[in-house]
């Protein structure tokens, strides 16, 4: 049985004015307009495509058809279905914070507060989306939240892995660098950290070694790409501090196993002007005129962006306390919230699809209170949930990562 516990329950027998929690992050790639959601896909869907080329040809009183074959090509939306269900008991609670609330008689121990079950409910719908956007866009294998067995592979893998995109790396010497050891305590050496600054955040690639990254405890996941925020100890070394993953949690990065040998990426204020000119040069035209393309990156490369852009901003007034535009040469930047690490992504909205069930249903929390029908005094919630996410043309897309 779901039951609430305390680390301290110093006010046992005091109502509680308000309920506090950790901030988050909103996820919010819908409301921005960044993916073609398409309603109602209770089974595969087939997005249809049809392309021809246009031949200019020489005058003629009889018909002569140009002779090209149009395509047409199909890709598809398979929906997976996935649900949210939690289970609480709350007469702990409210005997103990909530106690002056409640009503002469022992039988009122056990009816759920209004408050802190409006307050839950809102509270879990905004995790829920969180956990969607993650797994919209990274994936199951990088969604923690996701414990369902279908696979779901997310729109960046999927990028990552199609034929046709444009792709580029961070392997130039101005984006990476060759680590020599990372120890147990996650304190990776290099020939200099010259370049790097607190706060920046790496990607770890091309691991010679057992590291494990144990932050969410069990035997760990392999360090092997994954990416962290860094605090400099010295002219050769620096720790990795904080999985870039856990960016809601804050939860200090843990380690067990030692490797020789690795690549350590990065983009941050010293570089990534660089970046996104070389990103710039190589945009299809084609795409970057239309209106609905964006550049889409990580949030700590627009800070490395806004710091860059004060830093560049010689004898000019408040350069470091006026905001900062997100555009670059015109180009629009969406600061994504819950994004891999080192990673940008060219793309028309256009060009990339979600499809649901109903959109509605990620803000869509049931809860049934149990005692009237089965005197179970518990609060029982369920969402359920159907997501595919694709893209149509591999080549009109630009993908930069680690």
């Amino acid at each position: 049985m779901a039951q609430f516990t305390f680390t301290n329950n110093t006010y046992a027998g005091e109502a509680l004015a308000g309920f506090m929690a950790s901030t988050l992050l909103e996820a919010d790639s819908v409301k921005r307009g960044l993916l073609t959601v398409i309603n109602d896909v209770k089974q595969r869907k087939i997005i249809l495509d049809v392309d021809d080329d246009v031949v200019l040809q020489d005058p003629s009183g009889i018909f002569a058809d140009q002779g090209t074959t149009a395509q047409q090509t199909e890709s598809y939306l398979d929906p997976v279905v996935y649900e949210f269900m939690k289970q609480e008991q709350w007469d702990k609670l409210v005997q103990s914070w909530e106690s002056q609330q409640l009503k002469p008689g022992a039988f009122l121990d056990y009816e759920g507060v209004v408050d802190l079950s409006d307050f839950m409910v809102q509270r879990y719908l905004t995790k829920i989306q969180i956990a969607n956007e993650r797994l919209y866009w990274l994936g199951k294998g990088s969604t923690k939240e996701a414990a369902f067995t279908a696979p779901f592979t997310g729109l960046l893998p999927s990028i990552a892995a199609a034929s046709g995109v444009y792709k580029v790396g961070l392997g130039k010497s101005e984006t990476s660098m060759a680590a020599t050891a990372i120890s147990a305590s996650g304190v990776v050496t290099v020939s200099s950290t010259a370049a790097l600054r607190d706060g920046d955040v790496v990607t770890i690639t091309a691991v010679t070694g057992t590291s494990k990254d144990t932050t969410n405890g069990g035997s760990g996941v392999d360090v092997q790409g994954q990416s962290y925020f860094i605090q400099v100890i010295s002219s050769t070394t620096f720790k990795l501090v904080r999985n870039y993953n856990e960016v809601n949690t804050r939860k200090a990065a843990t380690f067990s196993g030692t490797s020789t040998a690795a690549t350590v990426s990065y983009i941050n204020a010293s570089n990534v002007l660089g970046v996104l000119t070389g990103i710039y040069a190589q945009l299809d035209p084609a795409d970057r005129s239309q209106e609905d393309f964006n550049l889409q990156i990580p949030l700590h490369v627009g800070y490395a962006y806004a710091q860059a852009q004060a830093d560049k901003a010689v004898n000019v007034l408040n350069a470091f306390t006026d905001p900062k535009k997100m555009d670059y040469l015109g180009v629009p930047l969406q600061l994504m919230n819950h994004w891999q690490a080192n990673t940008i992504l060219g793309a028309r909205s256009s060009n990339l699809f979600l499809g649901v069930d109903l959109l509605g249903d990620a803000s869509e929390l049931s809860t049934v209170y149990m005692k009237p029908y089965t005197n179970d005094n518990v609060v029982r919630m369920k969402a359920r949930m159907k997501a595919a996410v694709n893209f149509k043309f591999a080549n009109e897309l630009f993908y930069l990562s680690a």
